[in-house]
């Protein structure tokens, strides 16, 4: 599979880093979750690119984006970049896809901005971050990235988090690629900026009531991250919200079942007004 463009941005003060497919309209603004980055697409954008013009930035702190100094990493910080990026691009009205936090992320947008969105897909996340889970992640950002010998090795030492996949070693490999960068000294290690897993996430179920445009929920069928029953309120609360599962995966949605998430979202943009 091949992209169409790759290049640079800024947008609200930061160098973005963005992949971009398709040139069809409406345009689909593919926002990947914490600590991964835009080529998480890879393998759900040529799917939709016949019919869509498809941008995923990294965003910052993450992939080849460029990294706050001195560290900004809370929701709205991504909220900002996402509002000046749509105005850099000169977008019509988009359709936001939002995995994981970037789901996260497009709620608050949209509840920010709501008239500025045609739709918005938020895949595998609930609206808020318990307190558990933002320990959790305040730990791992203590913890020291690793840092390997070459690629290769780096490589063999991927993982997602959550672990659990459907996704073909293959598949994985090829994301893993993707994921590190050479030191000056010659080791490897993550693009990530560790600093972004100290999250200042906005609780967004109060806000879902302001969201004026079409909304769909999408649930990993085997998902530890969204609760069916948590998915189903967050369609309910949202005035134009919908559900749906997606069968065969876990929470990583686009890299397990590529194809099954594809169909979801063409179908629901076929019933999304123009």
């Amino acid at each position: 599979m091949s992209r169409q463009m790759e290049r640079q941005v800024v947008a609200n003060g930061l160098r973005l880093h963005l992949l971009e497919w398709g040139g069809g309209a409406p345009p689909l603004l593919l926002l990947h979750g914490g600590s991964a980055h835009a080529h998480w697409w890879d393998w759900l954008a040529p799917l939709l690119a016949p019919k869509f013009r498809l941008v995923a930035p990294d965003w910052r702190g993450h992939g080849d984006s460029a990294w706050a100094e001195p560290p900004a990493y809370a929701t709205t910080d991504y909220v900002d970049d996402l509002a000046a990026l749509m105005q850099v691009l000169a977008l019509p009205p988009p359709v936001l896809v939002g995995h994981s936090m970037g789901g996260h992320n497009a709620l608050v947008f949209a509840a920010s901005h709501p008239t500025a969105l045609r739709a918005v897909v938020v895949i595998d996340i609930e609206p808020e971050y318990s307190p558990a889970v933002i320990q959790f992640l305040s730990r791992l950002a203590d913890k020291p990235g690793r840092e390997f010998n070459s690629l290769d090795e780096a490589v063999e030492q991927f993982r997602l988090l959550p672990r659990e996949t459907f996704a073909p070693p293959e598949r994985l490999r090829a994301l893993a690629r993707e994921s590190f960068r050479r030191a000056q000294r010659g080791t490897w290690s993550g693009k990530l900026d560790r600093r972004t897993l100290r999250r200042s996430p906005v609780n967004a179920w109060s806000r879902l009531a302001e969201i004026e445009c079409p909304v769909l929920i999408v649930r990993a069928a085997n998902s530890f991250v969204l609760p069916r029953e948590v998915a189903e309120r967050m369609a309910a609360a949202c005035p134009h919200g919908r559900f749906v599962e997606v069968s065969d995966t876990y929470h990583h949605v686009m890299l397990d079942n590529p194809a099954a998430l594809a169909t979801v979202i063409e179908t629901f943009m076929n019933e999304v007004p123009e």
